[in-house]
């Protein structure tokens, strides 16, 4: 037989939180006492309801279901399984979450999408095919230009009397080129670089 209320110290205890909190909680009104102790019935539904377990800490909102240490996910023990029979075995207890563990880990999904969401709206993630894009870009721009020095400097160069001068005037060039480069800035934005 189910006991209808248990201590504010047994609720701490299965909650792995303090008897402050517990009381917080039941002063707030999320859990329902009688005078000093804790109703069974409100607390398992704020149990079920909290994200912020801390794993081990906590008995079963569900005694009667047992999870197993190693089960291989329903789609993995039957791959013909409808979701009836997926029903059926959870019932079983062949899930390899509780409830309230699956619920938890479904909030952090949709928390972290909300976020991934939130971070490319805002520009602080890019997708990395367009970082890819983008540096292929730059890259072709250099090779681009390089190239096309040669061509164009040639007959200075071949006016360089010796080895030190080419050298020289082709490290200018180059460097030169490099700075132009630089000095476009984001052909996407058109920012200049600091």
């Amino acid at each position: 037989m189910k006991k209808s209320s248990i201590s504010q110290s047994e609720a701490a205890r299965r909650a792995g939180v303090s008897r402050a909190a517990i009381q917080k909680h039941l002063a707030s009104g999320r859990i329902v006492s009688d005078g000093k102790r804790v109703d069974v019935a409100s607390f398992e539904e704020w149990l079920a309801e909290r994200t912020d377990l801390q794993p081990d800490l906590q008995p079963e909102v569900q005694p009667g279901l047992q999870v197993a240490d190693e089960v291989a996910p329903i789609n993995e023990l039957r791959p013909d399984l409808i979701p009836d029979e997926a029903c059926q075995q959870i019932e079983k207890g062949l899930a390899p979450y509780t409830t309230q563990e699956a619920n938890r880990i479904e909030k952090n999904y949709k928390a972290l999408m909300r976020k991934l969401e939130y971070d490319l709206k805002a520009g602080k993630v890019v997708e990395s095919s367009k970082v890819v894009e983008t540096v292929g870009e730059e890259y072709a721009r250099v090779r681009t230009k390089l190239l096309a020095m040669a061509a164009e400097k040639a007959p200075s160069l071949h006016r360089c009397k010796t080895v030190a001068e080419v050298q020289d005037r082709l490290t200018t060039l180059v460097t030169r080129v490099l700075e132009e480069l630089t000095a476009d800035g984001d052909p996407i934005t058109g920012q200049q670089p600091l």
